[in-house]
C-alpha cells in the first residue's frame, strides 16, 4: 500500500482544549471544525495531521487516553522545551538524552496523548551496532 497520508483520530469530548493545545504550544493548523470534528495539520506539511472526534459522532467510542504515543520530531528540542516549560505546559519526562539516538522529553495532551518530542543525536555504540544490522 502507498500512503500519502496518516493522521490521528482520538474520540474526545475535549475538542476545544485540544485545538488550542495543538495550535498554540504545537503549531498545527486548523483545516476543518465543525460541533463534532477537528482537523489539524503540522505547521507547513499536508501528510501529517491529527484529528478529534465527539464520541457520538465515532459510534461511542471514546478515547481512555492510554496507550498512544505521538512522537514530533522538532529541528531544536531543546528550545521547544524551554518554550514549552515557559508556556507553563506540564513536562511528564525531562529532556535527556536516549542511548538509541534521540535527545528528547514528554508532554501530554489534554487527553492524556503522551507527545514526544525528540531531535536526532548519535546513538551509543551498541545502539548504532544493531542499527546497521538492519542497513541495507
Amino acid at each position: 500500500m502507498l500512503t500519502r497520508r496518516m493522521d490521528l483520530t482520538i474520540s474526545t469530548n475535549k475538542l476545544e482544549q485540544s485545538r488550542e493545545f495543538y495550535r498554540d504550544y504545537l503549531g498545527f493548523e486548523l483545516v476543518f471544525e465543525n460541533d463534532n470534528y477537528i482537523e489539524m495539520l503540522a505547521q507547513g506539511s499536508t501528510t501529517m495531521g491529527v484529528s478529534f472526534v465527539t464520541p457520538e459522532l465515532s459510534g461511542g467510542e471514546k478515547f481512555t487516553g492510554e496507550g498512544i504515543i505521538l512522537s514530533l520530531e522538532a529541528a531544536d528540542v531543546d528550545a521547544e522545551f524551554a518554550r514549552l516549560k515557559a508556556a507553563g505546559v506540564r513536562i511528564c519526562e525531562e529532556i535527556r538524552d536516549k542511548a538509541w539516538g534521540e535527545r528528547s522529553f514528554v508532554i501530554n495532551d489534554p487527553n492524556g496523548v503522551h507527545v514526544y518530542i525528540y531531535k536526532a543525536i548519535p546513538p551509543t555504540p551498541e545502539y548504532q551496532e544493531i542499527f546497521d544490522k538492519y542497513k541495507k
